[in-house]
C-alpha cells in the first residue's frame, strides 16, 4: 500500500513538515525514521475505515457488514477506543517531538495537555471555544469501545462533548501524537460496524458523547501551524 508525500507549504521553522496520502492502515504503519528535529505529517486518507486501538479485542467488530460497506477495519499503534477514519470528516494530523527537544515532557499527562493547548489556540484563531480536559483518563466500557466516547488529558471539548481525540506512543527516540479533530459528527454512518452485542446499552451514549467544528481544511491546517510557531 503506497504513501505519497510531499513537503508542506509554508510550515513551521525547525519542524519537518509533510504531507501524507494513502490507505488509512498505511498511513498508520508509518513510522518516523528521522528524529533529528520534531515533525508534523498531516494525513490525508484514501479510504473509509475503523481504526481500532492497540490493544483492542476486535471481537466488537461485524466484519461482514464492514465488508457489504466497504469499510477496511484497521489498527493503530496508539492506544484507546476505535476512530472513524474517512477522507471528509476527520482533520488528521500526527506530531513527533523528539527525546531532548524543549517541547518533550516526560510527564504524559502534561505532554497531552500542551498539544491540546495548541489545537485550542488554533480553533480559538479561528473563532471556535472549546475547553482542555485536564484531569485523568476515567475508564470504562464506552471509552474502552470508541475514542469518542473517552476523555483524556489535552483532548477538547465544546459543551462536554468531544471534538478533539489525542493518543501517544512513545519510544525511546521520542513522542509520536495522534490527532483526530472532527469535521463532522455523523455515528450513524459508522455505529453498526460494531456488533449489537458491543453497543448493547451504549448507542444513545456514542451519539451524544461528540460534535464537530464546522471549518474546512485549509483554514484549519493554517490555523494549527500558526499555533505551533507559538508554542
Amino acid at each position: 500500500m503506497k504513501v505519497e508525500e510531499a513537503p508542506l507549504v509554508n510550515g513551521v521553522p525547525g519542524w519537518i513538515a509533510s504531507h501524507k496520502t494513502g490507505d488509512v492502515q498505511a498511513l498508520h504503519s508509518l513510522e518516523n525514521m528521522d528524529w533529528g528535529l520534531p515533525a508534523v505529517w498531516v494525513m490525508t486518507p484514501t479510504n473509509s475505515s475503523l481504526v481500532l486501538g492497540s490493544s483492542q479485542d476486535d471481537a466488537c467488530i461485524d466484519y461482514e457488514y464492514a465488508e457489504k460497506i466497504d469499510v477496511g477495519i484497521a489498527r493503530r499503534r496508539t492506544g484507546g477506543g476505535a476512530v472513524f477514519v474517512d477522507p471528509q470528516t476527520l482533520f488528521w494530523v500526527d506530531l513527533f517531538v523528539p527525546r531532548g527537544h524543549r517541547l518533550w515532557n516526560d510527564d504524559i499527562g502534561a505532554a497531552s495537555i500542551w498539544m491540546g493547548a495548541v489545537w485550542k489556540d488554533a480553533l480559538g484563531s479561528l473563532g471556535v471555544d472549546s475547553h482542555v480536559h485536564d484531569r485523568p483518563f476515567v475508564k470504562d466500557s464506552l471509552a474502552e469501545l470508541v475514542c469518542f466516547g473517552g476523555r483524556a488529558p489535552g483532548e477538547l471539548l465544546i459543551s462536554g462533548k468531544k471534538i478533539l481525540g489525542i493518543s501517544q506512543r512513545r519510544t525511546r527516540k521520542g513522542v509520536r501524537f495522534q490527532c483526530a479533530l472532527a469535521l463532522g459528527w455523523r455515528p450513524e454512518e459508522w455505529v453498526n460496524l460494531f456488533t449489537n452485542a458491543s453497543t448493547k446499552d451504549l448507542e444513545s451514549a456514542i451519539f451524544a458523547a461528540g460534535t464537530c467544528v464546522r471549518l474546512d481544511r485549509p483554514e484549519v491546517l493554517h490555523g494549527f501551524m500558526q499555533a505551533l510557531v507559538r508554542s
